[in-house]
């Protein structure tokens, strides 16, 4: 595979604070770390199965890009984009090269993190995608690190759930399949017209279904409180549509735990 994990969903928000209620408190994130610089802050939280959510505030710096993306649409919180972990970065931005997209934002200069993205228009997944190679990036960053801070809610007392599945939509399934099953390597699995998933050896499941007359972009975040790693694929369709966006975090989210299959014959299993 060219990625090897899809390693976290990052979402903008006003206040690291506001998403604490659901994705600690309700859904047991675990802080591994967040860091104020100028331009953004982010911080990340991971869950059972390794799943990261990433949050991503405005810096102090005026009219950086997390405050024009949320000011741009004078929302609370939206979700940004894709994280995918790959061990030869180079070797797939010649790729995407090679498939028609131009990378942008390319930043190799750093040996410990390296990374670039694919614009939404260029991709017509309604969502960023990144692409990231780290070396001896630590799971944790270091609390005395300089710019690091504390989370700003308490330790939850939950456990951490899983987050065993993104949902998303876009527009036109054969360019989706491009990007995420012959560049990124995702091993597909159709489950009717308009519908596939995509699985990684790491991190979440991304379930996309493509519909050409309405809006792309990531719908449903998919959590199992009870840790477990299987899913459904219409009980997350289902949230996808019922569910109401939660405004603190820009998406809507579920508990996928007990859903039942009453419209596709198959659920996700948990082994990869």
């Amino acid at each position: 595979m060219t990625a090897y994990s899809l390693d976290h969903v990052a979402l903008a928000v006003r206040r690291w604070a506001q998403a604490g209620p659901v994705l600690a408190e309700r859904f047991g994130g675990r802080w591994t770390g967040g860091h104020s610089q100028p331009t953004f802050k982010p911080a990340q939280l991971r869950y059972a199965d390794g799943m990261g959510v990433e949050l991503l505030e405005p810096g102090s710096e005026p009219g950086a890009f997390v405050q024009r993306f949320l000011d741009g649409a004078q929302a609370p919180a939206r979700s940004h984009h894709l994280t995918f972990k790959v061990r030869d970065i180079r070797a797939v931005l010649a790729a995407a090269r090679s498939l028609g997209f131009e990378p942008i934002l390319v930043n190799l200069g750093n040996p410990i993190w390296q990374e670039a993205f694919l614009h939404p228009k260029a991709t017509g997944l309604g969502f960023l995608v990144q692409v990231a190679q780290s070396e001896g990036l630590p799971a944790e960053l270091p609390a005395n690190m300089p710019g690091a801070q504390p989370a700003p809610w308490p330790e939850p007392a939950a456990e951490a759930a899983a987050l065993p599945v993104v949902v998303g939509r876009v527009a036109n399934e054969d360019k989706a399949r491009l990007v995420l099953r012959d560049l990124l390597g995702g091993a597909e699995t159709t489950w009717g017209p308009g519908l596939s998933s995509y699985r990684w050896d790491g991190g979440s499941d991304l379930l996309l279904a493509a519909d050409p007359d309405e809006r792309p972009g990531l719908r449903l975040l998919g959590f199992r409180q009870d840790g477990a790693a299987a899913w459904e694929p219409s009980g997350a369709l289902r949230a996808a549509e019922d569910e109401p966006v939660v405004p603190e975090l820009g998406i809507r989210v579920a508990d996928l735990a007990g859903e039942s299959h009453d419209r596709l014959p198959d659920s996700v299993p948990a082994t990869r």
